[in-house]
């Protein structure tokens, strides 16, 4: 189970995610942070990683798929880019902050 969460974009109009999961709706579900929704096609499944870039904490929010073999939700293959979007909600549960979406994919 995962929380949902918004997604914000440019009032302009563009897509710059390529086709990205944030570009098709509104809302995400985060299935790494405790909340009573499941993911589904309006909400699709993404997670909160932190590569640590340059050694600073960057944490963003990244694609994520269920592995069956290990039986939990795991960061989607392939590499990803910032496509524009952002990730927030007012839930305690999710902080205080907004994220990036790295849902670009070329």
């Amino acid at each position: 189970m995962g929380l949902d969460i918004q997604i914000y974009r440019s009032s302009h109009g563009y897509d710059c995610t390529n086709g990205g999961i944030s570009s098709k709706g509104h809302s995400l579900n985060v299935v790494n942070v405790d909340g009573p929704f499941i993911p589904r096609e309006n909400a699709p499944a993404v997670m909160i990683v932190d590569d640590l870039p340059n050694g600073k904490p960057y944490p963003k929010l990244v694609p994520a798929i269920y592995d069956d073999e290990k039986g939990e939700w795991v960061r989607a293959k392939g590499w990803f880019m910032f496509g524009g979007n952002y990730g927030e909600s007012s839930d305690s549960r999710f902080g205080s902050r907004i994220l990036p979406i790295f849902d670009r994919k070329e």
